[in-house]
């Protein structure tokens, strides 16, 4: 896994994207510059969750079924990292609007196994 140049660039996808994150939380006030900040919060957070839990969950495809294909280990890492990510945003919006509930987190969890399970029963 760690020979192949794709992991390297999930790698420091993941190193960049919590920089980004970082400086947006930290620079980027949402009352001078509504139409910035939010925007900028979301997409963040969603680069820096979708390949954090990309390279982990390759690593552990990896680290499980050792006989399977590096590429395959990172094609299904980056699929539940994007899965992830996005059932992140949502429940992010959910709190921005106090809507989130341990119902809705549940609900959120389920979903990506799911997802994740018919991924796998499809391929």
């Amino acid at each position: 896994m760690y020979k192949l140049k794709f992991f390297w660039i999930l790698l420091i996808l993941t190193i960049f994207s919590w920089i980004s994150w970082y400086v947006v939380l930290h620079n980027v006030s949402p009352v001078q510059s509504e139409y910035y900040a939010f925007p900028a919060l979301y997409i963040s957070s969603f680069l820096s969750v979708t390949f954090t839990i990309a390279l982990v969950s390759s690593l552990l495809w990896k680290m499980f079924i050792p006989t399977k294909s590096s590429y395959l280990c990172l094609k299904y890492g980056i699929r539940f990292g994007i899965i992830v990510g996005t059932l992140f945003v949502i429940a992010m919006a959910f709190l921005q609007y106090e809507a989130l509930g341990q119902m809705e987190i549940i609900t959120f969890v389920l979903l990506a196994i799911l997802i994740e399970i018919i991924n796998i029963l499809n391929s």
